[in-house]
């Protein structure tokens, strides 16, 4: 009973997670996510974790990749972020963990924070593979798991600030 209601404890703690970020490609290949906030909200930071994929769910985790920036204050609203490359203003982690770059052997999972108040208020993610990169047809981004167009993003982007959750 204790566990039962220190797990109901915590889990009720964690900020909401929304599908407010897309990745792409680039023309030269590098990783680019579109940061879509609900309206002028300020993204705090920017998070990139990556593994190599396990055949074993419970096997060990092996070749990390972390890297994160922290945004300038000034920073609201949507934003465009080459993964792995500090933009002009932010601060990058001073010691970033692993390859910066995506490896087809990896899964990585992307995150965005907006806090208010001294706390979190939700995160942006969204996971994927290089495979589910290579898949995109022109003019398509990856979120919610799946390909989409950049408009297509955009509404369902509006769709999940709407939803009444914050």
């Amino acid at each position: 009973m204790t566990t039962a209601l220190a797990a109901s404890t915590l889990a009720s703690c964690s900020p909401p997670e929304r599908d407010l970020i897309a990745i792409r490609l680039t023309a030269d290949g590098d990783p680019m996510a579109s940061l879509r906030p609900c309206g002028e909200d300020r993204v705090t930071s920017v998070e990139v974790l990556g593994s190599a994929v396990r055949d074993d769910p419970d096997g060990p985790v092996e070749d990390l990749t972390s890297w994160e920036v922290q945004s300038p204050r000034s920073v609201q609203g949507p934003q465009e972020i080459r993964l792995f490359h500090t933009p002009d203003g932010w601060t990058g982690d001073p010691a970033p963990l692993g390859d910066q770059r995506i490896k087809a052997t990896h899964s990585y999972s992307v995150a965005f924070i907006v806090s208010s108040g001294g706390g979190v208020s939700y995160r942006g993610v969204v996971d994927f593979t290089v495979a589910d990169l290579a898949r995109l047809q022109r003019g398509h981004v990856w979120s919610d798991d799946r390909a989409m167009t950049a408009e297509e993003f955009r509404e369902h982007t509006a769709k999940e600030c709407d939803d009444g959750w914050f």
